[in-house]
């Protein structure tokens, strides 16, 4: 009943497959970003922010906890992908407003941000969501194509 309402797929293998590549996505690169900004491995530019990779560890826990429930076909899954989803939004809402308050500083000329670079605010939170979302709408995109392909109507029945 809720499957066809909320679309969700027969088969909970490729949700599962894609929650686990984003899930340790996030957890590499949260784990890279950590130890670039104590300086354990050689500093990276946008990798200096310690609280923003605790915070992608956090986000690529939420999304691997999700992966467990949907391997056993369980909708609870979806709700860890969703919230990973919010959680990743919000991340990238608020670097993007960091963004817009540097560059409003450097464009008002004040002393702390004449030196303001952009380079150093595209921070893995930034360009990690934007992946995110371009992988996503390639799934759907792929998705919708097969269903047309395979002669799949909206209400699920074969033509």
């Amino acid at each position: 009943m809720y499957r066809e309402e909320l679309h969700l797929p027969e088969d909970s293998k490729w949700p599962s497959i894609f929650t686990l590549l984003i899930g340790n996505a996030y957890l590499i690169v949260g784990v890279v970003q950590v130890l670039s900004s104590l300086q354990w491995i050689t500093p990276i530019i946008g990798f200096s922010d310690l609280i923003g990779g605790f915070l992608l560890i956090i986000i690529a826990s939420v999304f691997l906890t999700g992966v467990k429930p949907l391997l056993e076909n369980n909708k609870e899954g979806y709700a860890f992908v969703a919230v990973g989803y919010i959680l990743a939004a919000l991340l990238f809402a608020l670097q993007i407003l960091v963004i817009l308050t540097n560059g409003l500083g450097w464009f008002l000329r004040f002393e702390d941000w004449i030196a303001w670079n952009i380079g150093n605010d595209i921070t893995p939170s930034l360009w990690m969501f934007v992946i995110l979302m371009t992988g996503t709408g390639s799934l759907w995109v792929i998705g919708n194509m097969r269903d047309r392909i395979m002669g799949v109507t909206e209400e699920g029945s074969q033509e």
